[in-house]
């Protein structure tokens, strides 16, 4: 008798159990589905963006990013002619978070503080850019792809309307003291955008997908060739540029 009970608890937990592994990481079994694993408010605690590109001249380069604590450092190379160029801005999130609900609508703030140093001609120059963006819209899980995702592996993002604001601060410095310090404060651009449905859309793969913590992936390619072949003569077939990306978000659930 008791045998019986506990492969009929067993029997009865499995059935209860509404989600398994989808993500490479995501937990082999949970109480909750997807979608309640979704719902609720996320903060952004990781951001690691790598892109690569090679234009049609052979030119050449590179760009990361990657967020400590609160500020995201961006470098960028670029090789052109055997000459590397290399520089680097920081970004300070100041608020970074999504809401997503059962319903399918989501809410994406991205409030942030970027800061670029340049000098030349013995002056230095810190632009500072203030920016504000608040996306709203609706979300849903994707289907599976034979050989390649699973269902609900990915979800869709269509935003609907996004409204934000931007402001820059420019100072420059005589490094050697002898002009004053000129500081230019720009105008206060705000602006509201709206959108059809999938008119601007983005695809995550849900790397990880647990309780309190969530990891996407986005994704990017582009390569290519055009070919010309005029009337009568020989077709030429050029290379367009080649870029890859991707981007990793670290998601962690607000208590």
């Amino acid at each position: 008798m008791k045998k019986t009970m506990l492969a009929f608890l067993a029997v009865g937990l499995l059935i209860a159990t509404p989600s398994c592994k989808k993500g490479e990481n995501d937990p082999f079994l949970s109480l909750k589905s997807r979608k309640a694993r979704i719902a609720g408010d996320w903060s952004i605690t990781g951001f690691d963006y790598t892109n690569t590109f090679t234009q049609a001249d052979g030119d050449n380069g590179s760009n990361t990013g990657v967020l400590n604590g609160d500020v995201i450092t961006f470098t960028n190379t670029f090789t052109s002619g055997g000459t590397t160029v290399t520089s680097t801005s920081t970004t300070t999130i100041n608020d970074a978070s999504y809401t997503f609900t059962k319903e399918g609508t989501y809410t994406a703030v991205w409030n942030t503080t970027t800061v670029d140093v340049q000098t030349n001609n013995g002056f230095t120059t810190t632009t500072t850019d203030v920016e504000k963006n608040t996306t709203t819209g609706d979300w849903s899980f994707i289907g599976k792809q034979k050989k390649t995702y699973k269902n609900k592996e990915r979800i869709v993002l269509n935003a609907l309307k996004t409204v934000s604001s931007s402001q820059t601060t420019d100072v420059t410095v005589d490094d050697s003291g002898t002009f004053p310090t000129i500081t230019n404060v720009g105008d206060l651009d705000e602006w509201e955008n709206n959108y059809a449905s999938g008119e601007e859309s983005e695809v995550w793969e849900l790397d990880m997908l647990k309780g309190k913590e969530m990891v996407a992936k986005i994704m990017t390619s582009n390569s290519g060739s055009q070919s010309t072949t005029p009337d009568g003569g020989s077709t030429t077939t050029v290379q367009n540029d080649v870029s890859e990306s991707t981007t990793t978000i670290t998601f962690t659930k607000n208590k």
